[in-house]
């Protein structure tokens, strides 16, 4: 049954010291090697936080996605006015091209930002899988009579 794992305390113990990402592969099977050498017979609990972790993670990708698409909407469209407007303004038409020009430069900076970061935060669900991964099949060899 899920969420039983919380009432046991060695397992929630175990949970807590496996659930942040700095923590190795290797430190997670070591630790679950000890948890599986104390535990009673019923040694099938999922760790659903690391689970928990890495779809909170996805689904702020996915809205991460959704804003810069968003983003890269706006400067499409704040690249068409400035097209539209003569280089040469002057007087309130010239201020006018001016603020332009800073949103849309302010705009392209910021998503050319959140491209980098989600090139990095796009490797992250990949090692929470492998860890995750490694960590379920040693649960399934300790489940194991």
């Amino acid at each position: 049954m899920q969420g039983d794992w919380q009432a046991d305390p060695a397992v929630a113990g175990l949970v807590r010291q496996l659930a942040p990402r700095r923590v190795t592969a290797e430190q997670g099977l070591a630790a679950i090697a000890a948890l599986a050498q104390t535990v009673s017979d019923d040694r099938t609990h999922r760790l659903e936080e690391t689970d928990r972790q890495r779809a909170d993670l996805i689904e702020r990708l996915k809205q991460i996605g959704r804003r810069q698409h968003e983003l890269a909407e706006l400067v499409a469209r704040l690249t068409s006015e400035l097209d539209a407007m003569p280089t040469a303004a002057t007087g309130d038409a010239a201020a006018m091209r001016t603020d332009l020009q800073q949103r849309h430069d302010f705009t392209a900076r910021n998503f050319e930002e959140v491209q980098r970061t989600i090139r990095y935060a796009c490797e992250a669900p990949v090692r929470l899988d492998a860890r995750l991964g490694a960590w379920a099949r040693a649960l399934q060899r300790a489940a194991q009579p």
